[in-house]
């Protein structure tokens, strides 16, 4: 149990009072001096305040709860009964000081007090319950709000991530398969299966583990520096299996102490090459920015391919901007 969950009775007790406090300080100062004055203010207020505050927490986290197990008249009747105990409680109160509470009328010096009967005080310690059972059904009714809105954000964020992780299985699926295809001709040749293909194997299946295993991705933050790593990886497995179309990455900006979402740089990375003649080599350019990554590409050589990778940076479709963060969320 949490401290909030462990302290809770105390926390509402300690607001309670203070605001019944609040509420009686002028009549307080006001009766400082008089004894009887006082007492009744301490009588009427902080005794009575602190068992109509009980009241007030028996029902909301014990007897109103029963609606939600749809008990309906077993929580009307217990809330009942609560409430004529504490008035049979209340009573016996005011019978220890019957001069502050059950004096009707405050009498003058010789004349005789009269006190109310047990029916007659039944009737306004009554009044005074259903008034606070009404106080404790509305916060019951908030609690259920905040509760149930603290539930769907955590729904929210179950589905979030739950897609996320579709995407990421997704995207490692697609992955697999293109470069399952393309280690398919690296495999055939036996000249290159056993140095080339073994090494493209390794590098497949360590990237796959990361994509799908690693606890950096699973937590949606990955240090940039590892995820660096791994697109290193990524695009020496591409240059094994694609001589036709070398990549080289340039970088600019310090990645240390830097986090981002795994997996974007390689996503990136497959929709950029996708628009790149597979007959020639591409420069990716990879500049960390305070807030973003930009990652862009271009031919490295040939003044048409250059001029067609230009138009296609001004139609945003030949670079792509990440977030990157301080630290990790």
């Amino acid at each position: 149990m949490n401290n909030i969950g462990k302290y809770r009775y105390f926390i509402h007790l300690v607001i309670w009072m203070a605001l019944v406090g609040l509420y009686i300080f002028p009549l307080l100062r006001v009766n400082w001096n008089s004894p009887f004055g006082f007492r009744y203010m301490v009588v009427r207020y902080f005794v009575y305040g602190f068992i109509n505050f009980n009241l007030f927490y028996l029902l909301v986290f014990y007897v109103l709860p029963l609606h939600g197990t749809k008990k309906y008249l077993r929580a009307a009747g217990v809330t009942l009964g609560v409430l004529v105990a504490f008035c049979g409680i209340k009573y016996g109160v005011a019978s220890v000081w019957p001069d502050e509470v059950l004096q009707g009328t405050i009498a003058m010096i010789g004349f005789k007090k009269t006190y109310m009967s047990f029916w007659t005080y039944f009737r306004i310690s009554l009044g005074t319950g259903i008034a606070v059972t009404f106080a404790a059904y509305a916060y019951y009714i908030f609690l259920l709000w905040r509760t149930g809105d603290k539930t769907s954000r955590r729904l929210e964020l179950a589905a979030a991530a739950a897609h996320r992780q579709y995407t990421r299985m997704q995207f490692s699926s697609q992955l697999l398969l293109r470069k399952l295809k393309a280690l398919e001709a690296v495999l055939a040749d036996e000249y290159r299966r056993d140095g080339e293909g073994a090494e493209a194997v390794l590098q497949l299946s360590e990237l796959l583990r990361y994509m799908l295993y690693d606890k950096a991705v699973r937590l949606d933050k990955a240090p940039l520096e590892k995820e660096l790593h791994y697109f290193n990886i990524y695009l020496k497995l591409h240059n094994r299996l694609c001589p036709g179309q070398p990549v080289s990455l340039q970088m600019n900006g310090p990645a240390s102490g830097r986090y981002v979402t795994p997996l974007q740089l390689q996503s990136a990375a497959e929709q950029l090459l996708a628009h790149q003649s597979s007959e020639a080599p591409v420069v990716l350019r990879l500049d960390i920015g305070t807030d973003t990554l930009a990652l862009s590409s271009a031919p490295a050589v040939g003044w048409g391919h250059r001029l067609t990778a230009w138009l296609r940076r001004y139609q945003h479709m030949d670079h792509f901007k990440m977030p990157v963060y301080a630290a990790p969320a």
